[in-house]
Formats: C-alpha cells, structure tokens, sequence
C-alpha cells in the first residue's frame, strides 16, 4: 500500500514475502538505502525493517519532496486541503459528477502540460509544491509519472479526490513513525549515492526502472522510462542500466536487485557467481500508461530478485 502507490513499486503482500524476507535481520546492517526510492514500499510497509540509518533517494525531485514534507503530516495536510478551499487550484462549485471529474482532469492536463514538473529549483520541504505535486501522482492512472499517463483521480461513484486517500494517511499517521525514521532525504544520482553509502553493514535494495529488451534491437529500448518520469533516454536508458551493474559488482555492502530478465544482467550478474530467485507476479501496472503498444503486454511478469549473499547473509563476491 505504502504512502502513496507509484509505477513499478513494491506494497504488496507477494512482494514482502518474496523480497523482504530475503533481507537480513540478524543486526548486521546499520544502513538501509534504496538508490530508486519512489514509493519505498518496501522499507514503509514492512515494520520488521528497523535501522541506525534509512535513506531516501530519487531522481524524482518532485517525489523526494513529497515524502520530505509528508514526516510533518499535520503541517502537510493543512496544504493539501488548501489545495480545495476558495481561490485555489483545486476549488470548484460544480456538482454533478461528470462536470466535477472534468474540471479537475482540466487542472490536472494544465499542471503536466506547463513547467510545473520541470522546475526543479525548489528547496527540499517545499511544502505548496508538495501538495500540487501529490494531486498529479494520486491522479495518474496506474501510478504511473504524470506526464506519462492519463487522469484517473476522480472517483465519480464516491464523489471524492483519489487525493484523499493520502490525506487520510496523514491524518492517521499511518506511516509516520516510518517517515520519521529516514534519516535522509537525497535527490542525486544512484552512483553518487552508492558510494557514499557503501560499507559491509549498508544495504541495498535496488528497484530502478526496468529494461525493456527489444529483441530486434538487441539492446534495452528504454520505453518504460516515461512511465518512471524520465523525459528522454539519458536518465536511465541502457547505458545507465550497465553504469548500475558494472557499480554494484565493486560494492562492499550486500544488495538485492529487482528486475525483469534481459540479457545483460546473466552477462554482467551470472548465476554461478550471484544468487538468483524468480516469481511469477500480477503487476496490475505493467501495461503502462498512455504507450498504446505497450498497453497490450501481459500483466503477469517473472520478477527476478538477484543478490550478492547467500541464504545466511554471508556476502558470495
């Protein structure tokens, strides 16, 4: 479930099991680092994992200022429902249902279209940015970056804002103690991150986005990149993907990896040398966002877990 839902995460009771319970608990790590944040369902929604040191990460700047500013729930609240009161974005008088749901798709258009999610020169704690940031990815449909999907916020039968769902969260401190918890909020990029970070008691749990492999092109196509709010191949195409694993084979800390199976990662992580697992899962946002061919795919994908320890958490490289 985690804070909020976000593509490609992890808050299900299939992924704790099948991810979670790989992570050693036995004291041994001091550290807790997920270089692709996005919604840290893994870390939120599991009250087992407790560390010294829990560090939030993501390119994302807009999504590492939304957690930042969600650890303050009732001052982060008191914006969000600003968001509906008079002379603000998300006010309307309407009443019928249809009319509502398209008002509030106009703002949303309005707000992925201008250069509201370009603009990165903002504080960390931003709080009004925060609040219109948290109406986009709570509309977006399947979870996935705004730009990259269509608007879903509106539940026409309820008459109410996806947006309150997460206003509800806060409201209940739902996930407070675990926001509270992260000791460090950065917006910088994985290498960076892992370096600074790494030590025989830090953990990694690596969730970047997927390669897509295109077999006539031999090579990752990088087309789900949109769906991770990428806006070009440069973010993470298929030369930071080899950028990650050429990394992580150097590293001193344990780690485990999500992905789904392309060549580069037997050629790169063999199986004789690392520990590979595999489930068949439902990913309900596999099929993307607005990519017509993609929309086609199967929702059902093998989820590979790969990791640098064996099964007692003794480092294997």
């Amino acid at each position: 479930m985690s804070l909020i839902s976000y593509f490609g995460g992890k808050s299900s009771n299939v992924f704790i099991e099948f991810i979670n319970s790989k992570i050693p608990k036995d004291g041994s790590i001091k550290t807790y680092l997920e270089p692709f944040s996005g919604s840290f369902a893994t870390y939120m929604d599991d009250d087992s994992l407790k560390f010294e040191q829990v560090i939030y990460n993501d390119k994302n700047r807009h999504q590492v200022n939304l957690y930042k500013c969600s650890s303050e729930p009732q001052k982060f609240v008191t914006y969000l429902e600003n968001l509906s009161k008079p002379g603000n974005i998300l006010y309307t008088e309407l009443v019928k249902p249809l009319e509502k749901w398209d008002f509030y798709k106009a703002v949303y258009k309005k707000y992925t279209k201008d250069s509201f999610l370009d603009d990165m020169n903002f504080e960390i704690g931003d709080f009004e940015k925060a609040a219109i940031y948290a109406f986009l990815i709570t509309s977006a449909h399947n979870s996935v970056y705004p730009r990259g999907a269509g608007f879903n916020g509106y539940k026409k039968d309820k008459d109410r804002l996806k947006l309150e769902v997460l206003i509800k969260k806060l409201k209940n401190n739902t996930y407070t103690s675990k926001l509270q918890s992260i000791t460090n909020f950065y917006n910088i990029d994985f290498e960076e991150l892992i370096l600074k970070y790494d030590s025989e008691d830090t953990y990694l749990y690596l969730d970047p986005p997927y390669a897509r492999f295109d077999e006539n092109k031999g090579e990752d196509d990088a087309k789900r990149l949109f769906w991770y709010g990428a806006d070009d191949d440069g973010v993470f195409g298929p030369a930071s993907h080899r950028r990650l694993l050429e990394l992580i084979k150097t590293t001193k800390c344990r780690w485990s990896l999500s992905y789904y199976y392309f060549p580069l990662l037997e050629e790169l992580l063999p199986r004789d040398k690392y520990r590979w697992t595999e489930k068949e899962v439902f990913r309900s946002s596999a099929q993307g966002g607005n990519n017509a061919d993609i929309k086609k795919e199967q929702a059902k994908g093998v989820e590979l877990l790969i990791m640098n320890y064996d099964d007692k958490g003794n480092k294997l490289n």
